[in-house]
């Protein structure tokens, strides 16, 4: 019994982390590294708690929208992983390059020659961003590199700057 409970952990474990590892993979053989362009001289890397700040306004905003797709059963769970991925994929590769919260904080993501994401490198950006949280470290990098890139950065190759 006890060792069923613990093979079925296991499958769970890698169920969730599948994603984020196929993107981890996809985003290293398919995106071309290019030498980053330098920033002009009003422009700044987004720092720490900016981006702090962002993550949480879009947290409250998509906790609202769970607490909603809680009342719906089974269903509500698997739309709540499309909806996360969708408002951060779908924001990313927008004409605004920002979620809601980043352009709270005037934030905004790019490529490393400070153009639009495409959606399939948002996409990526975000499911590699879940390795991030599993290891802390991905996102405390951002106070510590030059370019204030967190691991999910470095692997889709964004940056996040301040554009004023």
């Amino acid at each position: 019994m006890m060792m069923e409970m613990g093979s079925w952990m296991i499958i769970i474990l890698l169920s969730l982390l599948a994603p984020s590892v196929i993107a981890l993979i996809l985003c290293l053989i398919l995106i071309q590294k290019k030498s980053y362009k330098k920033l002009i001289k009003k422009q700044i890397y987004a720092g720490f708690w900016f981006r702090l700040l962002a993550g949480l306004v879009d947290w409250v905003i998509l906790a609202i929208i769970s607490i909603v797709l809680a009342f719906i059963p089974v269903i509500g769970w698997i739309l709540g992983i499309f909806v996360y991925w969708l408002y951060y994929a779908i924001q990313h590769s927008s004409s605004k390059k920002a979620t809601i919260g980043m352009r709270a904080c005037d934030i905004i993501i790019v490529d490393e020659n400070h153009n639009k994401l495409g959606f399939w490198r948002a996409t990526g950006n975000y499911f590699v961003s879940s390795l991030s949280w599993f290891f802390f470290i991905g996102f405390f990098m951002i106070a510590f590199t030059s370019k204030k890139q967190g691991f999910h950065n470095f692997i889709s190759r964004t940056l996040c700057i301040k554009p004023k």
